[in-house]
């Protein structure tokens, strides 16, 4: 059975190439984005995980796809549209606990069956200086990033603590993920027979 990950995301696609799954990458053909007006609800990150699934036609694999989102305060701090809000963003989290949502979905073609989870990990910033903020939208680019900013990157020398999966902090909860995959049969090269 081929497993297919349904997403744009290069970092994704690092992560399971770092635990040994072969795959091939498929583009959504759209990608919702929902607006949340009132407080957050995160089975709405799973709804936005599969939304990416629609349209997808393929006529027998396993087909991957997930979503995230930075909570603070019930509030979303999606992908900054601009360096002036990736700094907002740091700020509001410096000396803070934020959540990262990652809902995923493995779905089985042909039979249509399917696994969705929504996993969250917790995430303590220690206070950031303007200066420190100023240095680290210019090191890295915080636009393609829930948040505006990338724990695996240079964020991660002012991250305090995490609680839970770390990998969901970048965008995959692989051991979440690895069980539903062994679900439908679908291992790491590593841990197959030989």
């Amino acid at each position: 059975m081929k497993l297919f990950l349904v997403s744009t995301s290069p970092r994704r696609r690092e992560i399971l190439e770092k635990f040994g799954y072969e795959f091939e990458v498929l583009k959504p053909f759209k990608e919702d984005k929902i607006f949340f007006k009132n407080k957050f609800d995160p089975v709405t990150v799973l709804k936005l995980a599969r939304s990416k699934l629609e349209y997808i036609d393929v006529e027998e694999g396993v087909l991957l796809s997930a979503d995230t989102v930075v909570v603070v305060d019930d509030r979303i701090l999606p992908k900054p549209t601009s360096i002036q809000t990736a700094k907002k963003f740091l700020r509001t989290l410096s000396g803070r606990v934020h959540r990262v949502y990652t809902g995923y979905v493995v779905r089985r073609y042909p039979a249509g069956t399917e696994i969705g989870k929504v996993e969250c990990t917790e995430v303590k910033f220690k206070e950031l200086t303007e200066s420190e903020i100023e240095k680290l939208v210019g090191v890295e680019n915080p636009l393609d990033k829930a948040g505006g900013y990338a724990i695996q990157g240079f964020a991660g020398l002012f991250i305090q603590w995490i609680k839970g999966d770390y990998f969901n902090v970048v965008g995959l909860p692989i051991s979440s993920v690895y069980q539903s995959l062994k679900t439908f049969g679908i291992l790491p090269q590593w841990l197959k027979s030989r």
